[in-house]
């Protein structure tokens, strides 16, 4: 096993196309966060010194790779730092959310909820909120991160270097379309635009999940659901690694996208662009890598 991934070691100072998308990525909006402190006196300026930083960790990756090969473990970290860049990129966008000084576009958001569905899907779902639904639904939120960091090691060691950077590239063009319409469609999101409607039962992960809600998210990253982009890109890759994987990651994603409007952290229009953003980004991503990654023919 160990010889199979590493026949997917990229050679010499190579960087993967996903590590030149995070790069180009952090200096763009890096460069807004600037323009955006100078003119406006950004709080968010605190991320300009992190930035260069963060910059220098991608482009001594492929030194990293090189040095590490031997231990799969450590090479797969550094073949899928991206994600932990992707990361990065969401709390660049949430410091540029106001950057066009738009005003929120919540009302537009409910409006289209209303025109597509009929109703809201928000304002329904509260109406039905037992506890033990609340923590089924939390757990399925929260196991969002790890599930993408778990599914990425599956391919890893599945399908080498090919099938990771294959994921993690089309993940990064799903979330940084989201993060760039963060900054053009700001919305607060429904948990901050509906009075009441947050589910309060629950237990452990209620909790747990709450104190996501107030140290990592931020009012703004509503429109469209990364969470939904993403799932959708991890639905085609689960499938693609077997039906034992299929059988452990779709359920759970299904979860949470049902979560994301039950918890009142999306409304039902962002669900739907997520997944749309997710869809397109599977072919563009398999299309631009074609041939360019090692184990491809």
């Amino acid at each position: 096993m160990t010889s199979g991934i590493l026949s997917g070691t990229p050679g010499g100072s190579s960087h993967f196309p996903a590590e030149k998308l995070v790069v180009l990525s952090i200096s763009f909006f890096a460069a807004l966060l600037f323009l955006d402190h100078l003119f406006g006196h950004n709080p968010g300026v605190f991320l300009l010194l992190a930035s260069p930083a963060v910059i220098l960790i991608f482009w001594w990756l492929p030194r990293g790779r090189k040095k590490y090969g031997p231990s799969p473990v450590r090479l797969f970290v550094c073949s899928a730092l991206p994600l932990a860049g992707y990361a990065y990129l969401y709390r660049l966008a949430g410091a540029l959310v106001h950057f066009l000084r738009r005003p929120w576009q919540d009302e537009l958001l409910v409006n289209l909820d209303r025109l597509i569905f009929g109703f809201s899907p928000n304002q329904a779902l509260s109406g039905f909120q037992p506890a033990w639904l609340t923590e089924l639904m939390m757990i399925s939120y929260l196991a969002y991160l790890p599930l993408v960091v778990w599914l990425a090691y599956v391919l890893f060691r599945k399908q080498g270097q090919a099938g990771l950077q294959t994921y993690t590239f089309a993940l990064g063009l799903a979330y940084l379309t989201c993060f760039v319409l963060f900054i053009l469609m700001p919305a607060a999101s429904p948990r901050f635009y509906f009075e009441g409607l947050v589910p309060e039962g629950g237990w452990l992960f209620r909790r747990l999940m709450h104190l996501v809600e107030t140290s990592a998210q931020y009012r703004g990253g509503s429109f469209p659901s990364a969470h939904c982009a993403a799932g959708t890109v991890m639905l085609y890759f689960a499938l693609k690694a077997g039906k034992r994987v299929a059988a452990g990651v779709v359920p759970l994603i299904l979860l949470f996208f049902l979560s994301t409007v039950y918890g009142q952290y999306h409304y039902g229009v962002d669900v739907l662009a997520g997944v749309l953003i997710g869809l397109l980004a599977i072919p563009l991503s398999v299309k631009m890598l074609s041939g360019r990654l090692p184990g491809q023919e």
